[in-house]
């Protein structure tokens, strides 16, 4: 009898342990089966999304001048830079005539100054020039009063040499009329083209305002002058009392005219016998800008 009560009790707790034992490997493939699947197909959501990046710089266009806006003298010279002459000085005549603040006016002007006569020296484009085929009989002077300018401005800007031209050859010429002020309080000269804004020059005026105010004329122009004292004493180009430098531009008034110096640091202040005058290197330039007829006028 108790053989058969034991063999009894086992068999009872076998058919209870097999379903338990599948019904866990049943729940732990499932498991297993759904953490797979997890891996496989990530939640789009947190998936790090990824960017394709450029190697260059994103190009940002240059910006134009709206109506009614100044140009930036930054902008005006990026356009010198990129060969755009002509743009760049129509802008900065717009950007000088817009302009209040004494220091951005005197930035620009200078610039400007510079721009022109960089222009005007060369072969560059500009609205005041003209261009001219050279015919038989032609000569520099007679080209360069028929156009109102000088014989060596036109040698300057097309490389002539020794004032020879040949039939045939294409010049370019400059055109338009200069006009100078003369301002005795500040020692400066301003230069004009066709009434437009040309170069400010720093000069040098007669000691104790000696210099004579009044509307003149460039009436003879002279390349290595020689100085007659007042006391009928001459000293020639070069001489230490020289008193003229390099070059001289008289004017309709007797004694009186603008001329180089050999004391540069005298410029600027109130120290010619009457004169004008200029550094060297400048009254040089104009000197080959300015022809006889130039009108200058003097004030206080």
């Amino acid at each position: 009898m108790t053989q058969i009560y034991v063999n009894r009790s086992h068999s009872g707790k076998n058919q209870l342990l097999v379903p338990a034992i599948l019904f866990l490997l049943v729940a732990t493939t499932c498991l297993g089966l759904w953490l797979l699947s997890k891996r496989q197909s990530p939640d789009p959501v947190s998936e790090p999304k990824t960017e394709e990046t450029s190697t260059q710089p994103p190009t940002v266009a240059a910006p134009e001048t709206s109506p009614g806006e100044i140009p930036s003298l930054d902008t005006i010279k990026k356009m010198v830079d990129s060969g755009e002459l002509e743009s760049a000085r129509e802008k900065a005549f717009i950007r000088l005539s817009a302009l209040e603040k004494p220091a951005e006016i005197m930035g620009t002007e200078k610039f400007l100054g510079d721009l022109n006569t960089r222009m005007v020296f060369s072969r560059a484009p500009m609205p005041e020039k003209v261009d001219y085929v050279v015919k038989a009989g032609d000569t520099l002077g007679e080209l360069a009063q028929k156009y109102g300018t000088t014989k060596e401005l036109i040698s300057e800007i097309n490389g002539i040499q020794n004032n020879i031209i040949r039939v045939g050859k294409s010049l370019q010429i400059l055109t338009g009329t200069f006009s100078a002020v003369v301002d005795k309080s500040s020692n400066e000269m301003e230069l004009r083209l066709n009434d437009r804004f040309f170069k400010r020059y720093v000069v040098g005026t007669g000691t104790d305002s000696s210099t004579p105010t009044g509307d003149y004329v460039i009436t003879l122009r002279l390349r290595h002058p020689v100085w007659y004292r007042p006391d009928g004493e001459q000293f020639s180009y070069g001489h230490p009392d020289n008193l003229l430098g390099s070059h001289y531009l008289k004017l309709n008034t007797p004694g009186i005219g603008l001329h180089g110096t050999w004391e540069p640091e005298s410029v600027g202040s109130q120290s010619s016998a009457g004169c004008v005058r200029f550094r060297n290197e400048l009254i040089e330039e104009l000197y080959k800008i300015l022809p006889e007829g130039t009108s200058v006028k003097i004030v206080d």
